[in-house]
């Protein structure tokens, strides 16, 4: 089983060449409030991270975070809204392999995956399957069941970081359902509860206060194994390394305009770094079932540039 902690050294993704050259800075930074962008919905796990960061950045910056939502696209809308902003390390975005999944399965995009200079990554997530209580999918065991013998019924919805899993994990196990994107995990979410759909995937911070009353937890769908405690908390799902399917790991990642000068981005990655170092932040975030992470950004834009390779390898295997 891999280690959590060497995790993002598998990761996969492109190269940022042909980006333009770094600007030199000058003067204090942050020197103005830093606009914050989550290009998901309210309720999801960029989202929590980012007003949780936001709750020590005064402390550690002198400045604050402004918080945005700017949902759409599968997050790209809220990406082509940081490149509109100047480079100057004042705009910030807080995403996921979801936005890059999707420039990857869109016919023309207007940005590419590379558009981006890598802040640093601050942590990843477990994409945990999950279902009402007492249904015949309600394990993973019964859903591979269900949807062999009711091939193409079972309706799986959950945003595209969580289907690329989530198709690999049905591929090891020869199942056929149907896979619906969705732009945030809050609302895939909302429609299983609702019975929309039969299935959806979320973090361990997200299913935590749901399980067991309102969803049972399936599969664990991604590389990265859940910590013991919260595995325990959650019923143990089954995880799909173990069952020999192929997964992939997705790591959390801070970006800004990638003509922004390097000296911007190292202290920016110093400065987030801190964040994460506060000891109130480490425990609300323990809380919350999620596990900091930190890769500076030297590291990071070697590791997102891996990331890319592996995902568009894994996209096109499954004719996403």
């Amino acid at each position: 089983m891999i280690d959590r902690r060497d995790f993002l050294r598998l990761t996969g993704a492109a190269s940022l060449a042909g980006i333009m050259p770094s600007l030199a800075h000058a003067g204090p930074f942050p020197s103005k409030p830093i606009n914050w962008i989550v290009p998901f919905s309210p309720g999801g796990g960029a989202d929590r991270w980012s007003r949780v960061l936001s709750s020590v950045a005064l402390d550690v910056v002198d400045q604050p975070l402004r918080i945005r939502n700017l949902p759409g696209a599968s997050g790209t809308k809220g990406w082509e809204h940081m490149l509109s902003k100047p480079a100057d390390g004042h705009t910030i975005l807080i995403a996921s392999p979801t936005p890059v999944i999707e420039l990857m399965t869109t016919g023309s995009p207007s940005i590419a995956p590379e558009h981006v200079k890598i802040v640093c990554f601050i942590s990843a997530f477990n994409a945990i399957l999950a279902a009402q209580p007492n249904r015949p999918w309600s394990t993973w065991s019964g859903l591979v069941d269900y949807a062999k013998t009711h091939p193409g019924k079972l309706k799986l919805g959950m945003t595209y970081s969580d289907l690329v899993g989530t198709a690999l994990a049905l591929r090891g196990a020869g199942a056929e359902a149907q896979l619906i994107p969705y732009s945030s995990t809050s609302t895939a979410v909302t429609d299983m509860l609702g019975g929309k759909i039969d299935v959806t995937s979320g973090t361990p911070s997200t299913l935590l206060s749901l399980y067991p009353d309102q969803v049972s937890t399936l599969l664990n769908a991604t590389k990265m194994p859940l910590p013991k405690e919260i595995n325990e908390q959650l019923g143990r799902p089954p995880h799909a390394v173990d069952l020999g399917y192929a997964a992939i790991n997705y790591p959390r990642w801070i970006g800004v305009h990638p003509e922004t000068s390097d000296d911007i981005v190292a202290e920016l990655s110093q400065q987030i770094g801190d964040m994460l170092a506060q000891q109130s932040l480490k425990t609300l975030m323990g809380r919350l079932g999620e596990e900091i992470i930190f890769t500076p950004y030297d590291e990071a834009q070697t590791q997102y540039a891996e990331l890319i390779d592996g995902v568009r390898a894994a996209v096109s295997s499954m004719d996403m």
